[in-house]
């Protein structure tokens, strides 16, 4: 056979990417906030384009979970930032943006690498989110543990992981915390700091003599004690204010209808809304001129920019209704109750691309009665059942693993294939090595370990 170069004629599809619709994908990763401030910026440069103030609507668009399958982006609700719908072809076709990183978003960074619990980080980002203005959690666990519906030692596991990352004396629950999480890092908590650190009101007050009896310390080691005590930062955000203080704005929320099902309801309140200014258009390009020329390409983006951002809400309701009929039982028995699901799952049953699930549930916000949670909070690995039933979130494993591990008794501690086989009868197909590999994310000793700590 002869070989030597030959020319071949193919035909391939390849989507154009243009200005346009790049901005159509860069909006759907924006934040409302983003949202707001990237519109205003657009009306500043487009005579067209005019922003309109919001008011409360009188009907919320809500989208029921038996309206959701098969149907496309017209057959939902317009809503009030839009003045006609249509589709953006070609919306799934761009990666993802990477947009600037605030605070949080470094928080929960490091939460996800330094954490192999998906429970723990699951907890932990609820957290990042409860955290005040000093970067404070200030909510008691109690609380929090009951509205996650974990256990109050589920929330300290997950505090303390929280509280390993920097800037150190975040999630701090009060001001003496937050000293001591710095002392201790620096590996300056010694017996005079405790002493200075559980009497902050004698610190403030100056009492220096009732101090001194406290600390049983000469008085030069107690004033370098609380100089250095002074030098502490009582607000671990101090130099991060700008972008940390970002209260986390529901997209959509999430309630108790009048028929016992759980309605879906997109936060109007908080989208921008503009349209487009037809009737300055109509009296500038009457004329022809080149000023005609600039309206008509004004008068084009704006169109897109105002479709785009129907668009966005959309996509946005529609997945938040897909994540809340699956996970539904969440909002019943909190963590317990929820279900595996992957973005591949509500982008088949959406017939929409995968990325743009990730795009849509990435630093949006859904609010129920349980708190307020990131839509990707919603997305957990699963694990078989071997009774035929639906599979079990691996969140639930974990936590019947906790509980069998802190209800055994000490003359019978289990190894991680009692444990395993206890699952089993209980209907989850987990092998012993899951258990082993669960256990140690949770930072669970082995049995041979657990067993010596009680001898």
């Amino acid at each position: 056979m002869a070989l030597g170069p030959r020319l071949e004629v193919s035909q391939t599809q390849r989507l154009s990417m243009t200005p346009q619709l790049r901005q159509a994908i860069a909006l759907l990763q924006m934040t409302n906030l983003e949202l707001s401030d990237h519109i205003a910026e657009e009306a500043e440069k487009n005579p067209l384009l005019e922003l309109v103030e919001p008011d409360p609507p009188d009907d919320i668009p809500v989208l029921p979970f038996d309206t959701v399958r098969n149907h496309d982006t017209e057959s939902f609700t317009s809503l009030p930032s839009t003045r006609y719908s249509g589709k953006l072809d070609g919306l799934d076709s761009l990666e993802n943006i990477e947009d600037e990183k605030t605070l949080r978003d470094s928080l929960r960074e490091e939460i996800h690498l330094s954490n192999r619990n998906v429970e723990r980080v699951n907890i932990a980002l609820v957290l990042i989110d409860e955290l005040d203005e000093q970067g404070w959690l200030t909510a008691p666990l109690f609380e929090i543990s009951d509205r996650l519906g974990v256990s109050q030692a589920a929330i300290e596991e997950a505090l303390e992981a929280l509280q390993a990352c920097e800037p150190v004396g975040i999630g701090a629950r009060n001001l003496q915390e937050c000293l001591e999480l710095q002392l201790k890092e620096a590996g300056n908590f010694t017996a005079v700091m405790q002493v200075l650190t559980t009497n902050l009101d004698a610190v403030a007050g100056n009492e220096l003599t009732r101090l001194e009896t406290l600390a049983d310390v000469p008085r030069h080691e107690l004033d370098d004690a609380i100089k250095v005590l002074r030098q502490l930062n009582p607000r671990p955000v101090a130099y991060f204010v700008n972008d940390f203080v970002q209260i986390a704005i529901a997209d959509v929320s999430v309630s108790l209808g009048p028929l016992g099902s759980w309605a879906v309801e997109l936060n109007t309140d908080a989208l921008p809304r503009a349209l487009v200014n037809e009737k300055y258009f109509s009296e500038v390009a009457k004329d022809g001129s080149e000023a005609s020329e600039y309206v008509t390409e004004c008068r084009a983006n704006a169109r897109f920019l105002v479709k785009a951002m129907d668009q966005r809400a959309k996509t946005i309701l529609r997945v938040a209704t897909v994540i809340v009929r699956h996970q539904n039982r969440f909002f019943e028995e909190g963590i317990n109750g929820l279900r595996p699901l992957t973005l591949s799952t509500v982008a088949t049953e959406l017939g929409i691309h995968e990325s743009t699930v990730s795009r849509v549930t990435n630093g949006k916000y859904l609010y129920c009665q349980r708190g307020t949670f990131e839509l990707r909070f919603f997305f957990v690995q699963g694990i078989r059942r071997s009774d035929g039933g639906s599979d079990m979130a691996a969140p639930v494993v974990r936590e019947k693993i906790r509980k069998l591990v802190a209800e055994e008794q000490p003359d019978n501690v289990l190894s991680d294939e009692k444990i395993a086989k206890n699952l089993q009868e209980d209907g989850v197909d987990v092998a012993r090595r899951t258990v082993a590999k669960y256990r140690e994310a949770m930072g669970i000793p082995s049995s041979s370990r657990r067993r010596r700590k009680h001898t």
